[in-house]
């Protein structure tokens, strides 16, 4: 089974798809981790930006962000705590690429498992850390 590591860019669309890009590549994604076709994951800095960005940027109550917090849980799993290796190598990764902490820190995540980062990032998708969510789907038959 094809294990993936999704950031944040990607979860909001599960959740959230006004004014959103590859909306229906990353739900294909979604779709495909709920009936067991690919495994997803997600860093525990994922739930904090998660959080962040419906509560803050969207204006979604408490109980609301709680809830979608926990279909997190319930779709990735435990999160993933991230290593001294790789907060290490998140460091390198931000330096050389010129990536903030939060950016790198998924690169590091996904070059340490040897998984696909699949992000809507610009900044990570130019550096070649991660793939898109429509080129990752597109791979793995899931999507058009």
């Amino acid at each position: 089974m094809t294990s993936l590591l999704i950031d944040t860019s990607v979860i909001i669309k599960w959740f959230h798809s006004d004014g959103e890009s590859e909306v229906s590549a990353s739900r294909a994604l979604l779709d495909a981790s709920l009936v067991g076709e690919v495994q997803v994951h997600v860093i525990d800095l994922g739930f904090y930006e998660v959080g962040n960005v419906l509560l803050r940027s969207l204006g979604w109550s408490g109980s609301q962000v709680a809830d979608q917090l926990m279909d997190l849980f319930l779709i990735c799993g435990t999160p993933l705590n991230m290593t001294m290796g790789w907060l290490h190598e998140a460091a390198e990764l931000g330096e050389r690429f010129g990536l903030t902490y939060y950016d790198a820190a998924w690169g590091a995540a996904a070059k340490s498992l040897s998984i696909p980062l699949v992000s809507a990032d610009k900044q990570l998708l130019a550096t070649g850390l991660a793939q898109s969510p429509t080129d990752i789907a597109r791979r793995l038959g899931l999507f058009p």
